[in-house]
C-alpha cells in the first residue's frame, strides 16, 4: 500500500461525527467511502489487462467521483479526471492522448482497446492533464502517490485544513486546483461537500451556509456573483485562492474581505508540479503590499517545494525532489512548464520579489513588446475588468496590433474611456464586441479559438476600412 493511501485511511479510521462525503443526493461516512472505493477497484483491475491500469474517470462531480479517486489511490492505480459536460470533441482528444486502459464514466467501466501500453516499473498516481488552451494539445504529467503523500500536510497546514474543517468544491476534479483541494482535505481528515449543481456554483456563499463550510476556493470569475448574493451570514472562517500562473490583485482581495471573509490565501503552484509550492496568508485588516497591483504569494516554501526566481529572466521555477518526470508524450518544444533539470520546473509566469516575499505577475507568454516597452495582455485585460467589469481577452496579431474581444458592450463608450486609462502603447488598436468569450469546458478562455477570433476582427477591420484605430459597429461574433 503506498503511504498516500496510509494516511488517507489513518485519518479516515478515527471516530469523528460528521465526518463525510457528500453532494446533493449521497452521502457516505468513513466506513462507506473505504468500502466503496475497495470494491471499485476490483472492478477496475478485472475489467483491465493488467494489474495496475491507468484509469480515465467521467464522472460529474460526486460522491461517485471522490470513490474513483480513492480506488485509485487504495489500489496503487494511475487516474486522470475528465469533465464529462466538455464537449465529446475535447474529450475524445484527451482519451486520444491519454491511452487509457479502462474508461469510467456513468455507464459503467469499458476497456479501451488500443491502450497496449506496458507500466510494468511506473509508479501509479494522478494524472493531470492540461487544458490545451494555448493551442499546444492536452498534455499530461504524472504525479506519484508517494509524491502526493510529501505535500498533503504541509498544504493542509498553509490552509489550515483539520478533522474539524468542511471543505465546500464546486469545481471538476479534472480542474487541478480542484484535485488539490481534494487530496489535502481527504489527507487532513476533512468533511467534503461536493455539488456540480449550476445554482451552487453561481452562489457559492449560499452553498456555503448550507453544508456549513469552513473552506472554498472562490474564483476571481464568481467575485461578483458572490458579491450579489447577500448572504446575511458572514462567510465561515477562511476563503482559499488558488493561484496557478494566475495573479491575485489588491483589488480583488479586498473584495473578498469585503464579502465578510477573514482571511485569504494565495497560493501559488502548477498541476504539473503537485498542488502548491508557495502561500500568502492576508487577513482583513492587513496592509497589502503589492507589485504591480498584484499581491504576493509567500517567501516560496510549502514542505520540500521551493519557489524562486530565475535570474535575468523573471521567471518563477518550482524545485523540489518530489516534481514528476515531466511530460507522459514527450516534452511540448518551446511550451511551459518546461523542466530544467531532474528538480527544477520553469513554469513561464512572470514573477518579482519585494523583500522576501515573491510575487506572481501573470504568464510570460501574453507579454509583448511595443514601442519600445512591454505590455502584459493579460493584465491589461485584468485592467479593463477591475475597472470596467468588462471580460475581454486581448491578443497581438502577427502585424504588432492588439485586438481585444470584449463580452457585449457600447465599443464607443469603451474606446472613448480606454484612451483616458492606459498608456498610449497598452492602448488596443481594434476592439471587437463578442457574444461570449470562447471557454473550454474547465471553463478557462480558449487561446486558440480566441487568438483566430481576433484575427478575423482585424481582418474585418482593414476590409472595412474605418477610420481611427478602433473597429466600430461591428456585427457580434458568435
Amino acid at each position: 500500500m503506498n503511504p498516500l493511501a496510509e494516511r488517507i485511511l489513518s485519518v479516515r479510521t478515527r471516530p469523528l461525527p460528521g465526518s463525510v462525503i457528500a453532494d446533493r443526493r449521497v452521502a457516505l461516512g468513513a466506513d462507506g467511502l473505504v468500502e466503496a472505493a475497495e470494491e471499485l477497484h476490483v472492478a477496475l483491475v478485472a475489467a483491465a489487462s493488467g494489474p495496475r491500469p491507468l484509469v480515465a474517470v467521467s464522472l460529474p462531480l460526486s460522491t461517485d467521483a471522490v470513490v474513483a479517486l480513492m480506488a485509485a489511490i487504495l489500489g496503487d492505480l494511475s487516474v486522470c479526471f475528465m469533465d464529462p459536460s466538455a464537449p465529446e470533441e475535447h474529450r475524445r482528444t484527451l482519451v486520444q492522448a491519454l491511452h487509457p486502459d479502462v474508461v469510467l464514466d456513468r455507464s459503467g467501466i469499458r476497456t479501451v482497446a488500443s491502450s497496449g501500453s506496458s507500466r510494468d516499473g511506473v509508479e501509479a498516481g494522478y494524472v493531470a492533464m492540461s487544458s490545451g488552451s494555448t493551442g499546444g494539445g492536452p498534455k499530461g504529467v504524472l504525479s506519484a502517490w508517494a509524491g502526493i503523500d510529501a505535500f498533503v500536510p504541509h498544504g493542509a497546514a498553509a490552509l489550515d485544513l483539520d478533522a474539524a474543517s468542511v471543505w465546500a468544491e464546486v469545481s471538476h476534479l479534472s480542474y487541478d486546483l480542484a484535485m488539490t483541494n481534494l487530496l489535502v482535505a481527504l489527507a487532513a481528515g476533512s468533511s467534503l461537500h461536493l455539488s456540480g449543481a449550476l445554482g451552487d456554483r453561481l452562489r457559492p456563499l449560499g452553498f456555503c451556509a448550507r453544508v456549513g463550510a469552513t473552506h472554498l476556493r472562490l474564483a476571481p470569475r464568481f467575485i461578483d456573483l458572490a458579491a450579489a448574493e447577500r448572504v446575511d451570514a458572514a462567510p465561515r472562517s477562511l476563503r482559499v485562492w488558488g493561484s496557478g500562473g494566475d495573479r491575485l490583485s489588491a483589488a480583488d482581495a479586498r473584495r473578498v474581505f469585503d464579502l465578510g471573509v477573514a482571511t485569504v490565501v494565495n497560493t501559488y503552484g502548477t498541476s504539473e508540479t503537485i498542488g502548491f509550492a508557495s502561500a500568502a496568508r492576508f487577513d482583513a485588516g492587513d496592509e497589502l503590499a503589492t507589485v504591480h497591483g498584484a499581491v504576493g504569494i509567500g517567501h516560496g516554501a510549502v514542505g520540500g517545494w521551493r519557489t524562486s526566481l530565475v535570474e535575468g529572466e523573471d521567471m518563477l521555477a518550482i524545485e523540489s525532489p518530489h516534481l514528476p518526470g515531466g511530460y507522459l508524450f514527450g516534452t511540448p518544444s518551446g511550451e511551459f512548464p518546461r523542466w530544467d533539470g531532474t528538480e527544477r520546473v520553469l513554469t513561464g509566469d512572470l514573477g518579482a520579489r519585494l523583500g522576501e516575499e515573491l510575487f506572481c505577475l501573470g504568464r510570460a507568454g501574453r507579454r509583448v513588446k511595443r514601442s519600445a516597452s512591454f505590455v502584459d495582455l493579460d493584465a491589461l485585460d485584468a485592467e479593463v475588468k477591475q475597472a470596467f467589469g468588462l471580460a475581454t481577452f486581448t491578443a497581438a496579431t502577427p502585424e504588432g496590433d492588439l485586438v481585444s474581444l470584449v463580452e457585449g458592450t457600447d465599443i464607443d463608450d469603451l474606446r472613448r474611456r480606454l484612451a483616458t486609462m492606459l498608456r498610449p502603447d497598452s492602448v488596443p488598436d481594434v476592439l471587437v464586441p463578442v457574444a461570449q468569450l470562447p471557454r473550454l469546458g474547465n471553463g478557462k478562455i480558449d487561446q486558440a479559438a480566441a487568438q483566430l477570433l481576433a484575427g478575423r476582427g482585424r481582418d474585418a477591420h482593414r476590409a472595412t476600412s474605418v477610420s481611427g484605430h478602433f473597429l466600430r459597429g461591428t456585427p457580434r461574433t458568435k
